[in-house]
């Protein structure tokens, strides 16, 4: 009897041993459990996908999605798409079963069509001291809609004043200073090599545009508003008549003339003033650093491998004004970060739309030779902060869809005026279309 009670109890001694172990194992699994779940490993990642039209973007987003993977725990998927009916695209896929992008990457004229189509969540990612303090007015402007933030600005392009250290101490205030330096011109050794002194693209709108700039008016501070539109100040005439008048002195050929050669010939000397792109100081500069590097190889003996300290020969300036009384204004585009309002991780996109356009802001133009909007961000050229003075000083394309033929109805205006049409004809016919676009009956913008 003793010997079956040792026996049972040894039984139940063992059951309870292996009971113990079994919740041993239970616990350990458990933390096991609970440690993976706040080191996010127990689930699969998150995923999120963003659309972009511009190659240029690939090495910066590369890198930065890297980042953002490895810091969050989520899988991203960069999928460069066409830029021909891009937001259409995106509201297609958007609605359909197989879902479209998280985020994608937008020009400001075609913001209000994205938040029109039901594409658009507001920017509630920066705090106002943020916005504030680390954005310039104009890029908030270029990233609003119907009153309110609906992206995240990320980039710019506006055009400047380029100039030829070697030929001129510094830039000129209006184009009549440039008149007058060119009535003056002589020649000598130093500058053998000039054969323009003032000369760009006359048959790209982007370039030209800064002429009437400040005198017209493309839907308010925001680009969006209807009631806001006018283009036929008498100021606009006159400027285009003084435009007019350039081709007597300059004689450029609006037929010949591309970005390109324009650009190529500032490098090799040719030209004292230019009007350029901001990706022009790129390609200068890259073009310096070449040259200064087959330089070094040849005094070595090495190979060229495209690096070399490269001296700033040319002055960056905002675009002069015109004369003493006519005043201009650049032309910008901002490029913003949308959050699509059909995606299912709306959180999320919105951190990684604020880590594109603004914690990794600082790697952009290294990577991509794009100019963020974000402020405090150091170039190597301290000349190069005169963008974003031109950036704010500027006038952005506008969001108004009504709006999307001018360009193309104003490059062919300006054509026609280089070649002797009558700018104030031009201007009114190019007016009028709009306004009847707009649903308007004056060409003045009124309702």
């Amino acid at each position: 009897m003793r010997h079956k009670i040792y026996r049972r109890a040894a039984a139940i001694f063992v059951v309870l041993l292996v009971f113990a172990q079994m919740v041993q194992v239970a616990w350990s699994y458990h933390q096991e459990q609970v440690q993976a779940a706040m080191t996010g490993q127990e689930t699969e990642p998150e995923k999120l996908t963003l659309w972009y039209t511009d190659e240029k973007l690939n090495p910066y987003l590369v890198e930065a999605a890297a980042e953002f993977e490895e810091q969050n725990h989520v899988d991203i998927t960069l999928q460069l798409v066409t830029a021909v009916d891009y937001i259409e695209h995106i509201n297609t896929a958007s609605i359909s079963d197989l879902g479209g992008p998280d985020l994608f990457i937008t020009s400001s004229e075609l913001l209000e069509k994205a938040r029109l189509a039901g594409l658009t969540v507001e920017n509630d990612s920066f705090t106002d001291r943020e916005l504030e303090s680390d954005f310039p007015q104009q890029a908030l402007n270029a990233a609003a809609c119907g009153g309110r933030l609906m992206a995240y600005p990320f980039y710019f392009e506006t055009c400047c004043l380029l100039y030829n250290k070697n030929y001129v101490d510094a830039a000129p205030e209006t184009i009549d200073d440039i008149l007058a330096y060119a009535d003056s011109y002589e020649g000598s050794d130093e500058t053998a090599n000039v054969e323009n002194i003032f000369k760009w693209n006359v048959a790209d709108i982007f370039s030209n545009f800064f002429f009437i700039a400040n005198y017209v008016n493309l839907g308010g501070a925001t680009g969006d508003d209807p009631s806001q539109v006018q283009l036929t100040a008498d100021e606009v005439t006159a400027c285009l008549q003084y435009y007019q008048s350039l081709n007597a002195f300059f004689a450029i050929d609006a037929e010949e003339v591309t970005t390109e050669n324009v650009i190529q010939e500032f490098i090799d000397g040719k030209t004292v003033y230019t009007i350029a792109k901001t990706d022009a100081i790129a390609t200068i500069d890259e073009a310096v650093a070449e040259a200064a590097a087959e330089e070094a190889a040849e005094e070595t003996g090495e190979t060229a491998e495209g690096s070399g300290d490269s001296s700033y020969f040319y002055g960056i300036a905002e675009v002069p004004d015109l004369t003493a009384e006519l005043a201009t204004k650049g032309l910008s585009v901002t490029n913003s970060v949308v959050v699509n309002a059909y995606s299912s991780q709306r959180e999320l996109a919105k951190s990684f739309a604020r880590y594109l356009t603004y914690e990794k802001a600082d790697d952009l133009y290294a990577l991509t030779n794009k100019m963020p909007v974000r402020l405090g961000v150091e170039y190597e050229n301290p000349e190069m902060m005169v963008l974003l003075d031109q950036y704010e000083n500027s006038v952005e394309v506008p969001k108004l869809t009504d709006l999307s033929n001018y360009w193309i109805e104003m490059e062919i205006a300006f054509a026609n005026i280089w070649q002797g049409s009558d700018a104030q004809t031009e201007v009114e016919t190019v007016a009028q279309e709009m306004m009847n676009q707009l649903g308007t009956q004056e060409a003045d913008g009124s309702q």
